[in-house]
């Protein structure tokens, strides 16, 4: 790997983690895993760049959602580690798409035991859990669904059938993490997300998350003043992401000129760039040669 991409691959994973550990993406010889090589899930999520730019319009639009950003708000530890979420939405994605079925089994039993003790009673008086099948639907769907988003404007088109595929695939996941139902196709996630639109809102909780995001170093080696727009930028970049409804909602539906006339480009550069760099990401390979069958020489003895 040449000065460039090396630089670019540690960048990224500096805020996003490493995604190579051979526990968990390789394995038994022959396991696909829970959902296996020549799926949708398996071209989709391989993409890193349309994975990671889907994360931060997929935790607002989870917020959106009174309960969760409740639960967020009195348990989570977003303060001290803003990008902490983010890269444990990257991480789950992951795992549970490329991971043998043990290790991404264990991800998803891990998830709903932290969730178990996520509990308590939003600022309107009404009680939240973490593990009401409805709540886990929710965040769920807003993962996919912004990959989806995130894909078909970086990489190609999908027909109606590869996003059925991938949702049908996703869906999987879902159910295993406690979810009760999770659409199933394009059609399902579109009368989902309008059912689910009179339950969303914007609060002081969300207010202040969303205050939190746009005031928390991005860039924290650069100027202060050059971290603030450059902070301002990624915000709505990854804003537009989401449904012109969702952006009205937050107030994030008028960004600045040059930001609405860069955003694109950026965005699909940013892609490219992230392409280029880490190519086959290592994730795959692991799954790929797991599901062919290949066994990995074991490291000779000390």
């Amino acid at each position: 790997m040449n000065a460039l991409r090396r630089w670019i691959v540690d960048d990224f994973e500096r805020g996003a983690g490493r995604h190579d550990d051979p526990a968990v993406y390789g394995g038994p010889p022959g396991d696909p895993g829970l959902i296996g090589p020549g799926s949708m899930s398996w071209e989709i999520n391989a993409d890193l760049a349309a994975v990671a730019q889907a994360g931060l319009p997929a935790i607002v639009l989870e917020i959106l959602h009174p309960s969760v950003v409740a639960g967020v708000e009195d348990l989570s530890n977003y303060r001290e580690d803003p990008f902490q979420r983010a890269r444990a939405t990257l991480g789950y994605v992951l795992a549970t798409t490329f991971g043998n079925t043990e290790a991404a089994t264990a991800v998803i039993e891990r998830v709903k035991h932290v969730h178990s003790f996520v509990n308590g009673t939003r600022p309107d008086g009404v009680s939240y859990r973490a593990l009401d099948p409805e709540l886990i639907a929710w965040v769920h769907t807003c993962i996919p669904w912004m990959i989806l988003r995130v894909f078909e404007d970086t990489k190609r088109p999908l027909s109606q059938r590869e996003k059925d595929r991938y949702l049908t695939e996703q869906a999987v996941i879902g159910r295993m993490g406690g979810a009760g139902w999770v659409p199933e196709t394009a059609k399902e996630l579109d009368d989902y997300v309008e059912a689910m639109r009179p339950r969303l809102s914007v609060n002081a909780q969300t207010r202040e998350f969303i205050g939190f995001l746009m005031t928390s170093p991005f860039f924290p080696d650069l100027p202060e003043w050059v971290d603030r727009q450059l902070h301002r930028f990624t915000i709505y970049a990854g804003m537009s992401r989401a449904p012109q409804w969702a952006q009205e909602l937050i107030g994030y539906d008028r960004p600045p000129m040059t930001t609405r006339v860069l955003t694109g480009p950026m965005l699909r550069l940013d892609a490219q760039r992230l392409r280029w760099a880490f190519g086959s990401p290592r994730y795959l390979q692991l799954a790929q040669q797991r599901a062919a069958g290949v066994v990995r020489p074991q490291a000779a003895a000390t």
